[in-house]
């Protein structure tokens, strides 16, 4: 019984993902037919009162791969949305990867007693919505000459505290006496942390990493909020204006953006599954 409700649960979670995949060989000709509110001599039996309503299907009346032609060739406001995607989550990532480390080795391994009180801040920051950090965030931003840029979105992502608390959730496990054997040969807190806590965080640093490349691939309301230049919006903004003005490629659009987050899924999952295990206090 569980089984089949797992594999329920399964089906329905994949159906919209099948759907995408297989209206991506769609014709133009058959989207806007099929999802538009347009009646034309295609649709007109479909038709009620002058409107036509949505014709879903998951098996196109002809397959083609124009709608991945006109994409990756033809569309080339596209390819300078996705590039603009990659330069935004790339920095973040790489952020995350040189800050979250040290400050949840400083949190898990100094003795100064008010550093409690910064990781309850910390942990409160995290669980506030990112709407409600929008609007500190943009007066910062304009304070300091960086606004309407790329920096408005990285650096705040780049100090998120998502990291940090990830992080120390594993060095809470982490055996002290070596690091304690390590200052008493008299190794400085930098070799320390380099050469002993470090190498042990490489799993559930490629958590992070997979974690925070697949959540700022997906960014948008940020992006809405500091990019006003449409040449600077990442690709998850575009695919909005996409929807509006050309459903033809809405499905081959969406599905060549979730490519770099499943490839980045399928090379890191196996180091998520062991460092989230770490992070939570237990090995597998």
């Amino acid at each position: 019984m569980k089984k089949i409700i797992m594999t329920l649960i399964t089906i329905i979670v994949l159906l919209p993902i099948i759907f995408m995949i297989s209206n991506s060989f769609m014709s133009a000709k058959e989207a806007d037919n099929r999802y538009t509110e347009l009646v034309t001599p295609y649709n007109s039996y479909s038709s009620v009162d002058g409107e036509h309503y949505a014709e879903l299907t998951f098996i196109p009346t002809y397959v083609t791969l124009d709608g991945y032609k006109k994409v990756l060739t033809d569309d080339q406001a596209y390819l300078r949305m996705f590039w603009n995607s990659v330069l935004i989550t790339i920095p973040i990532m790489i952020g995350q990867l040189l800050i979250s480390p040290m400050a949840a080795y400083a949190f898990e391994m100094s003795t100064w007693k008010y550093k409690e009180i910064l990781y309850l801040i910390y942990i409160i920051v995290m669980l506030m919505p990112m709407q409600l950090l929008m609007v500190p965030h943009y007066i910062t931003a304009d304070f300091l000459g960086y606004n309407h840029t790329w920096w408005a979105i990285i650096l705040p992502a780049i100090f998120a505290p998502f990291g940090t608390f990830l992080l120390r959730q594993q060095l809470s496990g982490f055996d002290k006496t070596l690091v304690e054997a390590a200052r008493v040969e008299g190794a400085s807190e930098w070799r320390v942390f380099f050469k002993v806590v470090l190498p042990n965080m490489k799993a559930t640093m490629a958590a992070l990493a997979a974690l925070t490349f697949v959540d700022c691939w997906n960014i948008v309301d940020q992006a809405v909020v500091f990019i006003v230049d449409v040449f600077k919006e990442p690709l998850s903004v575009y695919l909005s204006k996409i929807v509006q003005g050309n459903p033809g490629l809405v499905f081959s659009s969406a599905c060549i953006f979730m490519v770099p987050a499943i490839l980045v899924f399928l090379l890191s999952h196996e180091y998520m599954i062991h460092g989230i295990s770490l992070s939570s206090g237990r090995d597998v």
